[in-house]
Formats: C-alpha cells, sequence, structure tokens
C-alpha cells in the first residue's frame, strides 16, 4: 500500500479542503476498523481502506467522487456498516465514504412516505413513522441497518407477506452517479422537491438500483430516497419490559396475534402457507428451522447449546408455521383472520404449540420481528453464520433448491457447526413469491471460515451448472458468472462504462472491468 506517498499526500489535502480536517481520516488506527465484520470473507481478506471520509450532503458527496475521477483513486460507499465484504478495500488509494453525517429524515404523513438519507437507520425510521399510525416494512438485517442501503440491497422484510419486497416500496430517489453528475428519479425529475412517485418520465431508472444485490455502489452513491410506509395498527411507542438481552416486547393482543403451529411434515407445513397466501390474511408467516429459536432466543452460548443438544426446539418447534396477525382496519379484523387460520390449520393437520413452548418464545423473542429483528441475535452467542442458499422466487422453487444444498454444505461439517438441514421460508407478496435460505452457524478461526468460502464456491459452481441465480450466484462479479446467464455482464459492462468511465466506483465487485476488458484482448 503506498501509504503515505506523494499522491496519497495530495488526495488527502484535497479531501480536507472539501470537507474540512474533522471529517477526513487516514489514521490506521482509524482505517482498520473499516475492514472486517462478521463473515467469513471478512476474517479471511480483510484489506483496510487508504482514507475515509465523511460527506454531510449530497454536494459533499458529489465533490468527492468528482475528485476521485480526477486523481483516479477507487471508491466505496457503507450504510450502516453490517455487510463489508462487498465494499471494504482492494486496491490502492481506496476512499471508503461514510455516510455517518447523513442521517436526515421527513415524514409526510398526508402522502405515507418517508424521505431518508443514507445513514438513517429502519429504527428511526419505524420510531418517527409509528408517532403517526405508520410504520416502513420491517427489515430482517436488525433495526440498526441502514433503511436505504436494505431498500437497494436484498430488501427482505419480515412483513414482506403483506408490505412486499423492500425496492419495490421506492419512491422518488436522488442519485449521484460515479462521473459526479446529480441524477433525480421519478417525480424529482419535474420537480426539486417532490419525492411522491418513483416512475418515469421515461425509462424507469429504479431498475439500475433494485435487484437481489442492488449494484453495490458500483453505480454511484444514493444520497436521498423516498420509501413508502403503511398503516400501523399499534401504539405509538412499542411496549418492552426488562434490559436487553432480557427484554420482552408484547403487543395489544386485540390488534396484534402471533399463532405457531407445527406439523408432522415439512410439505404440509409449505401446503398451510400456501392456503393461508391464498386467503390474504396475515403479516407476517414464516417457517423457521429449528436452528433459528435458539440463536434468537438464548442470552448465552451455555443456553443455546444446552437447548439445542436437548433437542427442546427440536421437539417444539419442527416444521413450525409462525403467523402474525395485524389489525390493521379494526380488532374484528383480527378475530376474522383467526377463525379463517384455525380453519386452514385443521383442514392442513396442524397443531397449536404448547403453552409452556409459546410462553418461552413468543414474548422474548418473537416481536423482534417487529421490533428489531433478528439478524444480530444470530451473532449473539459469539460466533458467526453463513449461508449456503439465499434465494428469491416462488415457494416451491425454494423447497425444491434445499436438499441439494445441503450436499453441498454437508461436506463441510464440520467445522461448519451442527445445522440440523435448516431451511427457512417466508412468505412475500401473499405467496407470490417467497425467500428460501439455509444457515447454519460457525466459528470465526481460520478453518471454519475457509470452510465456509468453499462451501460458497461449490455452491455457485453448482447454480452456473444448472442455471439457477440467488444470492450465492448473483454475489459474484458479474464477468464471473454472466456466461452462464445470458451473457448479462455485457450489457451490465455498457452501463458500468457510461456512467463510471474511469472506473473509480467499487470496481471490481459488480463487475470487474479491467479483468473483463483485458479478457477481450486475448
Amino acid at each position: 500500500m503506498p501509504l503515505g506517498d506523494e499522491k496519497h499526500k495530495l488526495i488527502y489535502q484535497e479531501m480536507v479542503n472539501i470537507l474540512g480536517a474533522n471529517y477526513v481520516s487516514d489514521d490506521p488506527a482509524v482505517m482498520e476498523t473499516y475492514c472486517r465484520d462478521f463473515y467469513a470473507v471478512s476474517v479471511l481478506r480483510r484489506r483496510a481502506p487508504e482514507f475515509v471520509v465523511l460527506p454531510g450532503s449530497t454536494r459533499d458527496v458529489q465533490q468527492i467522487i468528482k475528485l476521485a475521477n480526477r486523481y483516479k483513486f477507487p471508491f466505496s460507499t457503507i450504510g450502516s456498516g453490517l455487510c463489508f465484504p462487498v465494499v471494504v478495500a482492494v486496491d490502492n488509494y481506496w476512499c471508503m465514504l461514510d455516510p455517518k453525517r447523513m442521517g436526515g429524515i421527513e415524514i409526510d404523513e398526508k402522502n405515507m412516505y418517508a424521505i431518508i438519507e443514507p445513514y438513517t437507520t429502519h429504527a428511526q425510521v419505524s420510531a418517527e413513522a409509528m408517532k403517526r399510525g405508520l410504520f416502513v416494512g420491517i427489515p430482517e438485517a436488525g433495526a440498526q441497518a441502514s433503511s436505504m442501503a436494505n431498500h437497494l440491497f436484498m430488501g427482505w422484510h419480515g412483513t414482506a407477506h403483506r408490505t412486499g419486497y423492500a425496492p419495490r416500496n421506492i419512491l422518488g430517489v436522488e442519485w449521484v452517479l460515479p462521473n459526479g453528475e446529480i441524477l433525480t428519479v421519478g417525480s424529482l425529475a419535474a420537480s426539486e422537491s417532490d419525492y411522491s412517485w418513483g416512475e418515469g418520465p421515461g425509462p424507469d431508472a429504479r431498475g439500475l438500483l433494485r435487484g437481489l444485490i442492488g449494484h453495490l455502489g458500483a453505480l454511484g452513491m444514493v444520497t436521498r430516497m423516498a420509501i413508502k410506509l403503511y398503516p400501523w395498527p399499534g401504539p405509538a411507542y412499542l411496549p418492552t419490559e426488562g434490559v436487553a438481552p432480557c427484554k420482552k416486547s408484547e403487543l395489544p393482543r386485540d390488534r396484534f396475534r402471533w399463532m405457531l403451529f407445527t406439523y408432522p411434515t415439512f410439505e404440509q407445513t409449505i401446503e398451510a402457507m400456501y392456503e393461508v397466501a391464498k386467503a390474504e390474511i396475515g403479516a407476517i408467516v414464516h417457517t423457521w428451522p429449528p436452528l433459528y429459536y435458539p440463536l434468537w432466543w438464548a442470552k448465552s452460548r451455555e443456553e443455546h447449546w444446552q437447548t439445542w443438544l436437548e433437542g427442546y426446539w427440536h421437539k417444539n418447534f419442527k416444521n413450525c408455521l409462525a403467523v402474525c396477525l395485524f389489525g390493521f382496519a379494526s380488532a374484528k379484523q383480527v378475530d376474522y383472520e383467526e377463525k379463517v387460520l384455525m380453519q386452514i390449520v385443521g383442514e392442513t393437520g396442524g397443531q397449536p404449540i404448547s403453552d409452556e413452548a409459546y410462553q418461552r418464545w413468543v414474548p422474548d423473542t418473537a416481536s423482534n420481528w417487529i421490533r428489531d429483528t433478528n439478524g444480530p441475535r444470530m451473532m449473539r452467542t459469539g460466533g458467526s453464520f453463513g449461508t449456503s442458499l439465499i434465494s428469491q422466487d416462488s415457494i416451491d422453487d425454494g423447497v425444491a433448491r434445499f436438499p441439494p444444498v445441503w450436499v453441498l454444505t454437508d461436506k463441510y461439517n464440520p467445522p461448519i457447526l451442527d445445522y440440523d438441514h435448516s431451511a427457512w421460508i417466508a412468505s412475500y407478496d401473499f405467496g407470490h413469491s417467497a425467500i428460501a435460505e439455509c444457515d447454519f452457524a460457525h466459528e470465526k478461526d481460520e478453518e471454519s471460515c475457509r470452510a465456509v468460502l468453499n462451501s460458497g464456491s461449490d455452491v455457485i459452481a453448482y447454480d452456473m451448472k444448472n442455471g439457477i441465480l440467488q444470492y450465492m450466484s448473483a454475489i459474484a462479479p458479474a464477468n464471473r458468472v454472466g456466461m452462464a446467464y445470458g451473457n448479462y455482464h455485457v450489457v451490465l459492462g455498457r452501463i458500468k462504462k457510461a456512467l463510471d468511465p474511469n472506473n473509480v466506483a467499487n470496481p471490481t465487485r459488480l463487475i470487474n472491468m479491467a479483468a473483463m476488458e483485458k479478457a477481450a484482448q486475448k
């Protein structure tokens, strides 16, 4: 790394001229904090950036990006910093844009949307929206995640059975392109202050932002975005009791009702999920594998492993359908939907979980799908977690994807820990689509992290051979996998070249332009 050479000093001074010395750093100790997180790839491939800058406005972002084009140095952007592997430094003079100073939020109560900046968290959006009888689709990454980043990257929400896939909730957008130009999308193209409409005019440019993983910052940085909000039938402030991690949260039962049922087989659970979707009832509809329950519930490693080895979660929650009913219209709606749900469960062969299991799980944990969700809780026991499958397609497609993924993952178990062939299905858009995920716990030692990476490589190879596109293959650079998916990397390369002629925006991640151009010359 050329830390301290003349080009480095020149770039640093120019950044200070733009933002001020308080908002630019090249301190090695600071840089180290921007190089890794809990993911296995972070443990094995960490590299620190050379600069971290804290822009405070769209204009600041624009000036830094223009500087990157002038001096030909790469940059990447983060949200709240939960996913470093897709933005961490991979080249010299790397600059990371941290939007900590850009956490603004405005609520348009009448038109039911929020205007947010990159560092605005889901917790902030929800807290402000709930005071006004509204809420944002609750994320699966955690309440402390950047709401904007979650709408651009993966976009999975625990309430998506009712509120839908998050990228479809994007309205007006203010977007700094990799060449430093500012693009406004939707109604903003005609008015500097109207964020209410996301379509056109002309081709819908939001298509470049949305998708399973978005563009990973390789097509610039969104600095302001409007997102759709939904009616909230609950209190203005969430009721909680206790001190974290022993905190409980139960919402008024007349408007919110958690109902959990077990089935003899996984196939029957999925049949019941389909029937619930057809009836268009519920706001949250999932089937969680036994692995998830202790990971989310346990307050310590001892609790986790004791209950797991005793088989408590397998005994009480195997093939479990979890449904949360929301009384959007009235308390009568909840009563009606409960009657419909009980009829479905009776016809599909389900049984309610025991009251003891319900009381152990629901008050402590279930409402986290409304309050803050459970992603970070999966690391609370002290290790980490990985995944072999994150798919978004039909419910049937998700179910079909599990068996081959289990075979590939079992090759690395151990050091991947016992995961009991985990299979999570979450209904989206009233069952018209779903996410399917196979996760596992692992230690953060090098052997385990290497096994996780090798397992992921095997899954990508399998996906490419069989024409399957899901998170594991989508996260790979397009020039490596595009030939298996209609050569989409060719079109993507043209877009990247047009918007980022100097290839400075998070190079190599979305698509490795240098490698692709080198291969074309042979």
